[in-house]
C-alpha cells in the first residue's frame, strides 16, 4: 500500500522517539542531524531537558504554536559538553504539533467517526517531552489527490484525547487514554485508501493529578486505546478497539 509522505520522511524517526545521526566521514565532518519534539521559545526551541536551547542560525520569525517537531543539524565540534545553547541549521519548516481546538485532554470521550490505521508500535508511537506532555504519532486513513494530500483533507481530521476518572481504582497502576478519530465530511462521500501520520503533543497533567489523588502515586503505564482498522476506513462492528501499553517514564 502506498504511504502518503506529506512531510519529511525523517519525521518517521519520531516513531522510535528521537533520531540522532552523526556523520563522521573524516576529521573535518562533525555534523549531527536530529529530528526531535521541542517547545517554541521565541527565537529558539527548548528541548525536553528544559534547559538546552536549539537556536536556528537563520531568522526563525514569529511562530503561532507551542510544540513543534523539527529536523535540524549542528556541528558538534562547535558545542561544548556543558553548553545550554546549540546553534542549528533547520532542514525543513518546523511542524506544529499542538492539539486543535477540541482535541485537548478531556474527561468526556468523544465518539469516533473513523478508525485509526493502527496502534502497532512499528507504525505508531508515544514519546515523552516531559512528565506532563506526551507526543503521539498516529497513522490514519486519508484521501489522496494527484499523489498528494490536500490541506482541505487534513483539516477534516481531528484526534481527541480523553480519560475516565471513574475508571481509576485505588490500586490502579495503569492510566487509560482514549484517542477518538473524527472526520468532518458533511454530506460528501469520500474514499480513503491511503494513510499518513498525525503528530500531536498532549498535556496529560490533569489525568496524572487525578490518578495520584486516587492511588497515591503516579501510574506505571499509560495505555492508549482507539478504534483501529488497517483494512479499510470504516469502524468495525465489533472488536474494533485496540490498545497498546507504554511504560510511564517518570517517578516522584
Amino acid at each position: 500500500m502506498k504511504q502518503v509522505k506529506f512531510f519529511l520522511v525523517a519525521l518517521m524517526a519520531v516513531v522510535m522517539g528521537m533520531s540522532v545521526t552523526s556523520c563522521m566521514n573524516g576529521d573535518d565532518n562533525h555534523n549531527v542531524t536530529m529530528t526531535v519534539p521541542v517547545k517554541y521559545n521565541y527565537s529558539s526551541f527548548l528541548m525536553c531537558d528544559g534547559t538546552t536551547k536549539l537556536v536556528p542560525t537563520t531568522e526563525l520569525g514569529l511562530l503561532d504554536g507551542i510544540m513543534y517537531i523539527i529536523s535540524c543539524q549542528y556541528d558538534q565540534s562547535q558545542v561544548s559538553a556543558n553548553s545550554n545553547s546549540i546553534p542549528v541549521t533547520l532542514l525543513s519548516t518546523p511542524l506544529c504539533i499542538d492539539p486543535k481546538g477540541d482535541e485537548s485532554l478531556s474527561t468526556t470521550k468523544t465518539k469516533p467517526t473513523n478508525p485509526l490505521y493502527t496502534l502497532d508500535k512499528q507504525q505508531s508511537s508515544l514519546v515523552y517531552y516531559d512528565k506532563n506532555t506526551i507526543v503521539l504519532t498516529m497513522p490514519y486513513w486519508v484521501k489522496v489527490t494527484n499523489s498528494s494530500v490536500e490541506e482541505s483533507e487534513l483539516k477534516k481530521h481531528s484526534f481527541c484525547l480523553s480519560y475516565n476518572p471513574d475508571e481509576i481504582e485505588s490500586n490502579a497502576t495503569k492510566l487509560n487514554l482514549y484517542i477518538s478519530h473524527r472526520v468532518e465530511d458533511g454530506e460528501e462521500s469520500v474514499t480513503r485508501s491511503n494513510f499518513t501520520y498525525a503528530y500531536r503533543a498532549y498535556s496529560i497533567s490533569l489525568a496524572l493529578y487525578q490518578f495520584k489523588e486516587k492511588t497515591g502515586k503516579l501510574p506505571q503505564y499509560l495505555v492508549l486505546k482507539a478504534e483501529t482498522n488497517s483494512s479499510k476506513d470504516e469502524l468495525k462492528d465489533e472488536n474494533g478497539e485496540t490498545s497498546v501499553e507504554y511504560q510511564y517514564a517518570f517517578t516522584e
